[in-house]
C-alpha cells in the first residue's frame, strides 16, 4: 500500500481551482535561476561578490567560520533564493544537488525513479543517499520509525507528515526556514512551506528517524 493519495489544488485559467498558488510550487521557477542572475539580499550574486568579500560572521560564525561569498556555488545561490535564506546556511551541498537532480520529477503512485515517484519513495531515497538511513517504504511506516520532534526543534533531514486523505498520507523532508522538499501530486518534486495554508492545515507533526524507536 502506497501513501500520497491527495491532490493539492492548482491554479487554472478557467477559475475552477484555487485562484492562487505559491511561486515555490512551480518547478519552472528554478529553471529561471542562475548564480549571476537573480538577486540575493537585494543584489545579484556578481554584485555581491564585488562588494562583500569578507567572511560571513554572525549569526552563523560558529557553524560556518570559513565561508566567504567567493566560495559560494551556483547551487547555494540558487537555493538561497528559493529558500529565502543566507547563502552560507546551505552548507550541505550534496543535499541540494540531490534535490536539484530530482526537481520536477512527476508524481506517480508506486513510482520509485526519476520517471515518476511518490512521496514516500522520494523521502526513502533522499534519506538513504544523503543521510545513510534505511527507512521503510510507506509514509505510515516511516512515521512509526520516528521519534516525535516538536516544531521548534526541527532540523534538516527530519520528516514532516501530513493528513491529506485520511491518516498519514503524505511525507516530506524538512530543510530549513520552514521549508520542506517532497513529491507533490500537483507538481512533482518541489519545495513547499509549512506555513502554506494547504500544508499547515494538514500537518500532523514531525519525526526524526531512530532505528528501533517509534513515534507514539
Amino acid at each position: 500500500m502506497v501513501s500520497c493519495t491527495t491532490v493539492k489544488p492548482v491554479s487554472t485559467t478557467n477559475g475552477n481551482a484555487s485562484s492562487s498558488k505559491k511561486s515555490s510550487d512551480s518547478p519552472v521557477f528554478l529553471d529561471q535561476i542562475t548564480a549571476n542572475g537573480p538577486t540575493v539580499n537585494g543584489r545579484t550574486s556578481s554584485e555581491t561578490e564585488k562588494h562583500e568579500t569578507k567572511t560571513f560572521r554572525p549569526p552563523l560564525d560558529d557553524f560556518h567560520p570559513r565561508f566567504t561569498i567567493e566560495s559560494g556555488t551556483t547551487i547555494q545561490f540558487k537555493y538561497a533564493i528559493v529558500m529565502d535564506v543566507e547563502v552560507e546556511r546551505l552548507d550541505n551541498q550534496d543535499l541540494y544537488r540531490f534535490i536539484d537532480s530530482w526537481w520536477g520529477t512527476p508524481y506517480r503512485m508506486g513510482g520509485t525513479t526519476q520517471k515518476g515517484v511518490d512521496c514516500s519513495a522520494f523521502v526513502q531515497t533522499l534519506e538513504s543517499v544523503i543521510y545513510g538511513t534505511n527507512l521503510p517504504r510507506t509514509a505510515r511506516e516511516q512515521k512509526s520509525s520516528c521519534v516525535i520532534v516538536s516544531d521548534n526543534e526541527l532540523k534538516e533531514g527530519d520528516l514532516v507528515f501530513f493528513n491529506t486523505k485520511g491518516g498519514v498520507s503524505h511525507v516530506g523532508v524538512y530543510l530549513t526556514n520552514n521549508k520542506f522538499v517532497h513529491a507533490s501530486t500537483s507538481g512533482g518534486v518541489m519545495i513547499s512551506d509549512l506555513d502554506d495554508g494547504y500544508w499547515h492545515s494538514r500537518f500532523l507533526g514531525a519525526g526524526r528517524y531512530k532505528s528501533g524507536t517509534a513515534m507514539k
